[in-house]
């Protein structure tokens, strides 16, 4: 998959996941939910900058 695609891809799922962060946040679905996208985001910043650092980025 060419990287723009992925990044287009990854933008989606993130802001959809973000819609159900605060969905959980106000009580609409369980919290639980919010503590795992908060993990999952949290991983997905810690390999999106290693692969910028691999490819010599700053």
């Amino acid at each position: 998959m060419e990287r723009k695609t992925l990044y287009r891809v990854l933008l989606v799922i993130v802001l959809a996941l973000t819609v159900v962060y605060t969905m959980g946040i106000i009580g609409i679905v369980p919290f639980q939910w919010s503590y795992y996208i908060t993990i999952f985001m949290i991983i997905l910043f810690f390999y999106l900058k290693l692969e910028k650092m691999s490819r010599g980025g700053p």
